[in-house]
């Protein structure tokens, strides 16, 4: 229990100071360029927490695709379709009670006069179409090229269209690094000319079916996203004119609500207009423009768009929960002070989503919730003499190792007191440098010192910002280690990474200095890990089995032309990612066979990893002939690498007598 009273030793003025310093602290941290991970990561978490929500019932898409282009038999580009498509769309839609038609679609180019018409007339006829524009930035240069100023300018539809639409309008979606999160309700480049869904969302009120007032004006608003690509209920354009065929059918799809048209593609290699948004996928599944203008027209009509405090309220908020997680730190011991963190973390976090899910406010979360309990827990700390002097009294016991301190610190758990070690389970990663005996030689020594310097600059800081340890280097080879006791998963998930980023730093094809072409293998299980020697010298080591079939494993790459190379015992703990099985192999020095996976930084071709899983299907099962047949297949398709080792073994194991034990394991010829 906190206590509340100080005890002697820790008087008020050391608890108020604690406080005051964890308070001006998160101040200065959410003034800082990190506010920044707030639209980075916590607008991210807050949809994570809150999840997809219905879209209003009074918006739906009609959706330009290349199912209804070829359905209709017209060009699969939207902005050629005939516009007598749209003039029929147009006039159906106003037929059936659609209260406002908006068209994500510039008609800035006359096509056919007689459909151009049929258009220009139609929209007349419905009196409640607004068009899009867009906006076109001119730039001033100096003679060097510099930039000296830039310039908006409209571009309208065509005068035919615009004169008949009800509106013409912009629909600008600023992009930043991490994606798009608000639009221009009013464009100030242009005299604050209203928007798409603004002018949409007042011929809504106009009409009498918009469910709020008209919001306050500002030049800019957040987009509450109601879900990923397709929450907003979408239609395809074909789809929509069979309904239109059907008056009753048409009134109770289109009646009453807002209509937008405009592209929007499930399958995303045919979206032209995609965004990045928090709720865009893994896969690269990202939202259409179209949607995103629907998006903000359904804020606009529920009033639903996100708000964010004002400057004041926020630096309250954020001073008032530092100083709540300050106190314990204070009044209690680190076991309590601890729970207590973990206790107003959740308070604040339940009181943030409720507030965005209900509310759509946006309040900060990173600061909050990962610096701010960093901070009071570092202070609170730094205020522990005794059991600070105890750690640094225990991790001195290890210095004879030649450690450096942030090093022992990480590894004191691990280590034990003095430093002796235990066994743990871990993910040994082994990395060898492709054919670095042979640059050295071409080399002077300190050359080839200078060479490998840079090469460890650029590795062994991805090492470690992935959570790893180099545990031993010899040579050009490294050792690093990740220990897994905690989380087998999230350990392995952070080795794969860096072995990852490493195979795209040194194996990509444009390397950057101090990259050089790098061998990759991964394994995982019990280790010994601790001091290892005898009299006055000893080293740590990470010893066992598990440490030599890694870099057995390491060098499979050899042979297979391969970048990383995994255990199956690592990939079955790997959540995600492209992979693919490699087969089972007999290793130099082993007598089971080991299973390995190959993990990559993009997905192979179909066609590739199709071949190659039948391949290994046949020579598996011992029908050479047919194994060797896929094989050159997938090597036609692209894998000179797995593909060619085996269509070179499928080879050598025909021309031999057929082995009654045939187990289904490939054989490497050397470590």
């Amino acid at each position: 229990m906190v206590r509340t009273e100080p005890p002697p030793h820790r008087p008020r003025a050391r608890l108020s100071a604690l406080v005051a310093a964890s308070v001006l602290l998160t101040a200065a941290l959410w003034l800082s360029p990190l506010a920044g991970l707030e639209r980075a990561f916590g607008l991210p978490l807050l949809y994570a927490l809150r999840g997809p929500v219905a879209a209003p019932r009074d918006l739906v898409i009609v959706a330009m695709d290349s199912a209804s282009a070829q359905a209709l038999g017209v060009p699969e580009r939207p902005e050629r379709w005939p516009r007598g498509l749209h003039a029929r769309l147009v006039s159906g839609l106003a037929a059936s009670g659609a209260r406002v038609i908006g068209f994500d679609l510039l008609f800035a180019r006359a096509r056919d006069p007689a459909e151009d018409a049929a258009l220009a007339d139609a929209i007349r006829r419905a009196g409640n179409v607004v068009l899009a524009e867009t906006v076109r930035r001119d730039f001033v240069r100096a003679a060097d090229g510099r930039v000296l100023a830039s310039t908006d300018a409209r571009v309208p539809p065509l005068p035919l269209f615009a004169a008949a639409a009800s509106a013409t309008a912009p629909f600008v979606l600023p992009k930043t690094p991490d994606g798009v999160f608000e639009y221009w309700s009013a464009v100030p480049t242009l005299g604050d000319r209203p928007s798409l869904p603004v002018a949409m969302a007042a011929r809504m009120r106009a009409a009498g079916a918009a469910a709020a007032p008209a919001p306050p004006a500002a030049a800019r608003y957040l987009l509450n996203l109601y879900g990923p690509l397709g929450t907003i209920e979408t239609i395809p354009y074909g789809r929509a004119l069979e309904l239109l065929a059907d008056p009753a059918r048409a009134a109770a799809t289109f009646g009453g609500r807002a209509v937008l048209v405009g592209y929007s593609e499930s399958n995303q290699s045919r979206q032209i207009d995609a965004y990045r948004t928090p709720f865009s996928t893994a896969a690269g599944v990202d939202v259409s423009g179209v949607e995103l203008c629907a998006t903000a027209l359904g804020n606009l009509l529920h009033g639903s768009w996100l708000r964010r405090p004002g400057a004041g309220v926020t630096l309250a908020l954020l001073a008032v929960h530092a100083a709540l997680l300050a106190l314990p730190w204070g009044l209690a011991r680190p076991r309590t002070a601890l729970a207590a963190s973990l206790g107003l973390g959740l308070g604040y976090a339940l009181l943030a989503h409720l507030a965005f899910a209900t509310a759509f406010v946006w309040l900060p979360v990173v600061v909050p919730l990962a610096f701010s309990p960093l901070l009071a827990a570092a202070l609170g700390f730094a205020r522990q003499h005794r059991d600070n002097l105890r750690r640094r009294v225990e991790l001195e016991h290890a210095v004879e190792f030649g450690l450096p301190r942030a090093a022992l610190d990480k590894l004191a758990a691990v280590l034990g007191d003095g430093g002796r070690g235990r066994t743990v389970f871990a993910v040994c990663l082994c990395s060898d440098i492709v054919s670095y005996t042979t640059l050295s030689e071409s080399l002077r020594p300190e050359a080839a010192r200078d060479v490998l310097n840079r090469y460890l600059a650029r590795f062994l800081p991805v090492i470690e910002r992935h959570g790893g340890y180099a545990a031993d280097m010899v040579g050009d080879a490294v050792m690093s280690l990740w220990i897994a006791d905690a989380s087998p998963a999230a350990a392995v998930a952070a080795a794969c990474q860096a072995a990852l980023e490493l195979d795209a730093a040194m194996n990509a094809g444009a390397r950057a200095d101090g990259a050089l072409p790098t061998r990759l293998g991964l394994h995982c299980g019990p280790i010994f890990f601790g001091a290892v020697g005898a009299g006055g010298r000893r080293e740590l080591r990470a010893v066992g089995d598990i440490v030599n079939t890694t870099s057995r494993i390491q060098g499979a790459n050899k042979y297979l032309k391969t970048g990383v190379i995994a255990s199956r015992a690592v990939a079955e703990l790997l959540a995600a990612g492209p992979r693919r099985r490699l087969g089972r192999f007999l290793m130099a020095g082993k007598e089971q066979a080991l299973e390995l996976v190959q993990l990559c930084r993009t997905p192979l071709a179909e066609a590739v990893e199709r071949r190659f899983a039948d391949g290994l299907r046949a020579f598996e099962a011992g029908d050479f002939a047919a194994a060797a047949a896929h094989f050159a297949a997938a090597r036609a398709a692209g894998d000179d690498g797995p593909a060619a080792f085996y269509l070179e073994h499928c080879r050598q194991l025909a021309a031999r007598p057929r082995d009654p034990a045939w187990r289904g394991a490939a054989v490497l010829p050397g470590k």
